[in-house]
């Protein structure tokens, strides 16, 4: 073979495999390409994916009637806040469910303080009629003494309670009207402890006690059960 037929064949190969690598090359250019734009249109799916979910949840706290509670709200409210979503609509919806959460708040905090009131009140209510029902309690022992040395105890005991043995005792025979009152005849508290053991019987209750500030009786109402 002449020896410029062997270069021309040289020549050939050489520009073969310079083509093969260029389109080798362009090849994996374009593959590389193709995947970066299939990994953005799958970030973009995801992202309105997000926004559609995150919207449908807002609207869901929006709602009246949303069975949440109001710690699974602040949650939910939050955990969107963390996507950072960077929508317009999404930005004035969260605006919209903040101020929905502040105002439930304040509800939540006025019922607190009623139930917080409720609860003082009724503990007030409890104490004074334990108090009621323990004087009556000491009434009840006197009249079912045993005998009369048992029962001059226990109307020692009854009078530790008041300010002393001359404390008023209204008996209350009638109410009517506003309130309006009839009392029996006026009588002391020592008197009618005596008088209770005297007639071994107490078929009266406490109407109204009043205290002094050692919170001993002053005076007590009695009416009839």
């Amino acid at each position: 073979m002449k020896k410029h037929e062997i270069q021309l064949k040289k020549t050939h190969w050489s520009q073969l495999i310079a083509l093969l690598l260029v389109f080798t090359v362009a090849l994996g250019g374009s593959s590389c390409k193709s995947k970066k734009k299939i990994a953005s249109e799958k970030a973009a799916i995801e992202l309105a994916n997000k926004i559609a979910q995150s919207k449908a949840s807002l609207v869901d706290l929006l709602r009246d009637d949303n069975p949440k509670t109001y710690e699974g709200k602040v949650a939910e409210l939050n955990r969107i806040k963390d996507l950072q979503l960077r929508d317009p609509e999404i930005e004035q919806l969260i605006d919209q469910v903040d101020a929905k959460l502040r105002a439930e708040y304040q509800v939540i905090l006025k019922k607190q303080a009623e139930e917080a009131e409720r609860q003082k009140t009724e503990a007030i209510r409890l104490k004074k009629q334990a108090e009621l029902d323990n004087i009556n309690a000491h009434f009840i022992s006197v009249a079912e003494a045993a005998n009369t040395m048992e029962a001059n105890l226990r109307i020692q005991q009854a009078l530790t309670y008041f300010a002393s043995p001359e404390v008023p005792v209204l008996l209350i025979i009638n109410i009517y009207g506003d309130n309006q009152k009839d009392y029996d005849k006026p009588t002391t508290i020592g008197h009618y402890l005596n008088y209770l053991k005297d007639i071994r019987t107490y078929n009266r209750q406490i109407e109204s006690v009043k205290f002094d500030v050692n919170h001993k009786v002053i005076e007590i109402e009695l009416i009839k059960k």
